[in-house]
């Protein structure tokens, strides 16, 4: 066993532990117990307390190439006890389910830079009970949109035969469709898991989640409408939804809103104002230099995601300038090229690079914030101006 590695993973499994989303705090007690390759990686296996006379937790760090100490992002852990048998197989098997999570949310990226303007929500239910006449009256009368029940996609008639289906509604809005599906099932997979996780605002959403049983896919197809338009229909019909009796969270943008958050940032779009959060994420964490960020979401209108990396400035700075940045990517079109440097302001020289994602699946655009004071010879410079 590598003792640089071992003592390198350990440091980042205490890291990532005493996040916001984990304990919060470093672990009362960390062993490496073991290791397992997969792919030609090495993994470190840890088991870890909380408190003293906690139960052994279960955790996972890697993977390395021969004699490196960065890891090429694969830590978890599990809230289930620590068990000595088979723990290599436990341990390989979350690393498997983490590496399938990330392959899923590419491939989910690659489609949605595809047909932007198309959106899915997912409203997470304490129990399979669906108020649709609730819901035609809450969109009605609160958000001014009728519905159409029995309407269809085109090639769709099966639906339109059985509009008396309580499961299904359907409104048609000029071209675009939307459509709310109630499953009587919680949410397949572990992606509902992971993104209860993300949010850093809400401690108690891997709890909340676990109490789903049932949920409501809410999807947009836009047809004519633009990217925007079909976004705020989207947020409009979800907080309807929201109205509901039972509804426990909101999966969306690869994270799980708590149910009055989601309504706080949907008050936006009853006020006529694109509700930027709703639809596109922004987290962060602590990096090894500094504090990161990133959004999840602007894939859906056709861009990469833009991660910021080991910034010095206070969480609430990095947050306001991602949402700044994002809003001018999504009202002006705006295409950040690598190598060229932009800003605010005059004064400001931000550098821009392309490259793998850090935090997000694919290729994001990489922001140099709070930025440099030299720019560099080659490389365009252009200024997006103020929202």
């Amino acid at each position: 066993m590598d003792t640089e590695q071992r003592g390198a993973a350990q440091i980042e499994m205490i890291r990532w532990l005493s996040g916001p989303l984990e304990l919060g705090r470093e672990p009362a007690q960390i062993e490496c117990v073991g290791t397992f390759e997969l792919q030609a990686l090495c993994y470190y296996i840890f088991r870890y307390k909380k408190h003293l006379n906690s139960k052994w937790t279960l955790g996972v760090c890697g993977g390395y190439e021969n004699g490196a100490v960065e890891h090429c992002g694969h830590i978890f852990s599990e809230p289930e006890e620590y068990g000595d048998e088979d723990i290599a197989k436990r341990a390989s098997h979350l690393v498997k389910r983490v590496h399938q999570y990330w392959e899923e949310q590419a491939h989910i990226e690659e489609e949605h830079k595809k047909k932007p303007g198309n959106f899915e929500n997912i409203v997470l239910l304490e129990q399979a009970i669906y108020d649709l006449g609730g819901l035609k009256k809450e969109l009605k009368e609160k958000w001014k949109l009728e519905d159409k029940l029995g309407a269809v996609k085109p090639g769709e008639t099966e639906r339109k035969k059985k509009p008396e289906d309580g499961r299904v509604f359907v409104l048609n809005w000029h071209s675009a469709v939307v459509e709310v599906v109630m499953v009587p099932s919680p949410v397949a997979g572990d992606e509902v898991d992971y993104g209860a996780r993300k949010n850093h605002t809400w401690r108690n959403a891997p709890f909340s989640v676990k109490r789903h049983k049932a949920h409501l896919s809410v999807t947009v197809t836009h047809g004519k409408i633009s990217a925007v338009e079909s976004g705020m229909l989207l947020v409009k019909t979800v907080a309807a939804c929201c109205s509901l009796p039972g509804v426990l969270g909101v999966y969306a943008n690869g994270t799980v809103y708590q149910t009055e958050q989601y309504m706080h940032f949907a008050g936006m779009a009853r006020a006529g104002v694109f509700p930027t959060k709703n639809l596109i994420w922004f987290g962060h964490y602590t990096g090894k230099k500094g504090l990161c960020g990133y959004t999840f979401g602007l894939s859906q209108f056709g861009y990469d995601e833009i991660e910021v990396i080991n910034s010095t400035v206070s969480e609430t700075e990095l947050d306001d300038f991602l949402l700044a940045l994002a809003n001018q990517v999504i009202y002006h079109n705006v295409i950040l090229k690598h190598g060229e440097v932009i800003g605010f302001e005059a004064w400001q020289k931000l550098p821009v690079t392309r490259s793998r994602g850090v935090a997000v699946p694919g290729e994001s655009i990489k922001v140099a914030f709070p930025g440099i004071k030299n720019v560099p010879k080659t490389g365009s410079s252009r200024f997006v101006g103020e929202i």
